[in-house]
């Protein structure tokens, strides 16, 4: 199983791994930067030329009400006009707003979840985000089984997990269910590793190819940017593990056998007394 972007350091000396890191933290920002820019360029563009057109058919009218022109058919088609150029960009600053709100999920350091640290029965806190997706989704395709000990009790922040599984179903959704596939099954199964538990969630979709497989946890990586996909559910999930749960992320996939992500579950809070 992989391991999502781990930087192979420790041949460095310590003054060449904090350039390197360094390095690495500026090409990541720079990448979020170019791809924030783009994302919100989007909308926004749309909307500056919608706003243009709308002003010229305004003093179009204008001129024609001033002239004694204006007829009702004139009316009535630029009426149908602006109605349809307001309605596309509130759909684009609705678009744009939240594109911001997913980009502000990516720093989940300043999440005020983050902070609700919990001592938590797992095997209880996935069964209340099955039953909870089940009351509030119609998707019938997919399915979920779970595979989790009783009493396995975790130190931990479940707001982040519950947000993680969402994220990670919500991928699974867009992207892994094949075409003409009628059932999808998501398996979410925890074990003891070590210290703690390593929980995996794994889909039988219909997988990821070899080159996609290796950008998948990047910001605004996405194989569906046409279908409105801003590429953040992956990104945030890997930011969540790293950042506030403590772990690294773990992933295989191969066209045609679905695809597995899993992490390790620590004791949080006795990791940072």
């Amino acid at each position: 199983m992989k391991k999502a972007h781990v930087p192979h350091v420790s041949e460095l000396d310590p003054t060449d791994q904090e350039k390197r890191i360094e390095s690495e933290k500026m090409a990541a920002m720079g990448g979020l930067v170019a791809g924030v820019s783009h994302e919100i360029n989007t909308p926004l563009g749309v909307n500056i030329g919608n706003c243009s057109l709308l002003i010229e058919l305004l003093a179009e009218v204008r001129k024609d009400f001033d002239d004694g022109k204006l007829d009702a058919n004139q009316l009535d088609e630029f009426l149908t006009t602006a109605q349809d150029l307001t309605s596309s960009m509130i759909k684009n600053m609705r678009r744009a707003s939240k594109l911001l709100s997913s980009f502000k999920r990516v720093a989940v350091q300043n999440n005020d979840e983050a902070s609700k640290l919990e001592t938590v029965d797992i095997a209880e806190l996935i069964s209340e985000f099955v039953q909870a997706y089940h009351a509030s989704s119609n998707n019938s395709i997919i399915s979920f089984n779970t595979r989790i000990p009783p009493n396995v009790n975790v130190s931990t922040y479940p707001n982040v997990i519950l947000q993680i599984l969402a994220a990670l179903t919500s991928n699974v959704i867009i992207h892994a269910i094949a075409p003409g596939q009628k059932q999808c099954e998501i398996t979410i199964s925890v074990a003891p590793a070590g210290d703690g538990y390593q929980l995996s969630f794994t889909d039988n979709g219909k997988g990821v190819a070899e080159e996609e497989l290796k950008k998948l946890f990047e910001p605004f990586y996405t194989t569906k940017r046409g279908a409105g996909n801003a590429g953040l559910g992956l990104s945030i999930v890997y930011n969540m593990v790293k950042a506030v749960l403590h772990s690294d992320i773990n992933y295989e996939s191969a066209p045609g056998e679905g695809f597995s992500v899993s992490f390790k579950l620590h004791n949080i809070a006795e990791e940072t007394k």
